[in-house]
């Protein structure tokens, strides 16, 4: 896992159920963030503003621990495991949860989450390997997440909850209350700066020992708290959703973090969605264009016309929370022109698809053409007509060519991940995210991307070019990014 600064996503409470996906970075980056696989940002989730915000800044850090075991870690401790996962019903499952943290055996919740969500979250380690001295992986070994897990302990845990099934294939599990002693050691700092430089293969740098200095002396001050666990998460309850594959049920991460965040939006969920019985595009191409072109014929994110094309854990989300015919009135397509000429690549569990030579005009004026490694913007410079009396004087058109892919060592990773089952192709953007962790630039790409940014903004106190060198030549897709952002950056000079 190449630093998986853009890991296959899921979150964190607050804006979560999203376990999302990401390994510290170094330098600035690393404040206020937590170790990660693909399947969770790393990201801390941020402490509710309370006049009574004693232990938030703890409950934080925990939030974030116990997300690295069940949300980015979980992959590798169900491999580790040797029981099946799944139970037979969300009854079932609430009763595991509450086990789960009222024994302390946070490990066993690892084979609750969903089968789909953690191969869609690590597809692309399939095709990992290590960037010379730098592994990251050894960030979220086994071994590293049993050393995380050593440090936290829960105690007194009682939880109560209720079991809604919606339909035959979702559940919500609401936790109406929960009590209890929760205890992160401050050693939990220490452990992660050890794994964490096993896995860099150098010594810290003063920025980022400065900052995990900074993350255990807080964690000193106030290590215990107990009570009212969703009071100081500043919630009344938090509902966890469930969902059935393969005849068992297992927690949707994913799900779970879209119910939270629908309170804040107009669209109610549609938990009677069928997301099961569709049928999907017949070649990877057609995944893509089929949903682009179902948005621009006025499908809603929650119309079957839409989420046929996506792959089960994205398709859940849009059935349910999409709203029915929301697209109907946006009216998406409209002044908007596609001519497709997609390409696709073959890669481990799908198909990686590019703009190959896809042409896409916006109100006529504007034009964007690609041509597998480049890609030309048509507009209009108004300067040309500007202060003329003729009327009948129009805007002359103007073009940028940009060869967005120079100086990568693998383009043909650049793309939309699509995958197929026993109904068809189907675009999966957890797989799509994940897959920029294997993006790499060439060294001499990324020494000049770095130059010419630094020439041209230069940076502030916080990060110099040589640190930002140093990050983007060791975790390999920081490199490949900056190096295309600088492919256009340089093409506007």
């Amino acid at each position: 896992m190449s630093n998986p600064h853009y890991g296959g996503q899921f979150g964190q409470p607050g804006n979560t159920g999203q376990f999302q996906g990401q390994v510290p970075q170094p330098s600035q980056q690393f404040q206020g963030q937590m170790p990660q696989q693909a399947g969770f940002n790393g990201q801390m989730p941020q402490a509710p503003r309370k006049k009574n915000n004693k232990a938030t800044a703890l409950i934080a850090v925990i939030v974030a621990a116990v997300l690295v075991i069940i949300g980015g870690g979980a992959f590798a401790l169900a491999r580790s495991l040797s029981t099946s996962g799944g139970f037979a019903s969300p009854t079932a499952l609430a009763n595991s949860i509450n086990s789960a943290f009222g024994s302390n055996k946070l490990t066993s919740l690892a084979t609750a989450l969903s089968p789909s969500e953690l191969k869609a979250a690590t597809t692309w380690q399939k095709d990992y390997k290590a960037n010379g001295k730098a592994d990251w992986s050894k960030l979220v070994s086994p071994e590293a997440l049993a050393d995380y897990i050593g440090q936290i302990d829960l105690s007194k845990s009682t939880i109560e909850y209720t079991v809604d099934e919606k339909s035959e294939n979702l559940s919500l599990i609401t936790i109406t209350k929960w009590e209890g002693e929760v205890t992160i050691k401050p050693e939990l700092v220490d452990k992660i700066r050890q794994n964490y430089e096993k896995a860099k293969g150098e010594k810290l740098t003063a920025n980022e020992s400065s900052m995990l200095d900074d993350m255990k002396s807080s964690l000193s001050k106030e290590s215990t708290f107990s009570g009212n666990i969703l009071g100081q998460l500043d919630l009344d309850t938090l509902t966890i959703v469930s969902v059935k594959e393969d005849g068992k049920w297992y927690i949707s991460p994913a799900m779970t973090m879209a119910e939270q965040m629908y309170p804040t939006s107009s669209v109610r969920p549609n938990y009677d969605a069928d997301f099961t019985d569709v049928k999907g595009a017949s070649s990877a191409e057609e995944a893509v264009s089929g949903l682009v072109d179902a948005l621009r014929n006025g499908a809603g994110m929650g119309d079957k016309d839409f989420y046929r094309y996506l792959d089960l854990p994205e398709r859940r989300i849009a059935a349910v929370y999409g709203g029915t015919g929301s697209g109907s009135d946006m009216n998406i397509g409209a002044g908007i022109q596609v001519h497709w000429g997609l390409t696709s690549t073959k890669v481990t569990d799908g198909a990686i698809v590019g703009f190959g030579t896809t042409s896409i005009t916006f109100d006529g004026d504007y034009k964007v053409d690609f041509n597998n490694d480049t890609v030309t913007f048509g507009f209009p410079d108004f300067s040309s007509s500007y202060g003329s009396s003729n009327k009948n004087t129009h805007a002359q058109s103007q073009n940028l060519t940009v060869r967005f892919t120079e100086g990568l060592v693998n383009p043909e990773r650049l793309g939309v991940f699509t995958v197929k089952d026993k109904t068809g192709w189907h675009v999966s953007f957890i797989r799509t995210v994940g897959n920029l962790n294997l993006l790499e630039a060439t060294d001499d790409a990324v020494n000049q991307a770095v130059d010419g940014m630094s020439s041209s903004f230069g940076y502030g106190s916080d990060v110099s070019a040589d640190e930002m060198r140093d990050m983007a030549t060791t975790n390999k897709p920081v490199g490949a990014m900056l190096v295309i952002a600088w492919n256009f950056m340089k093409s506007l000079n």
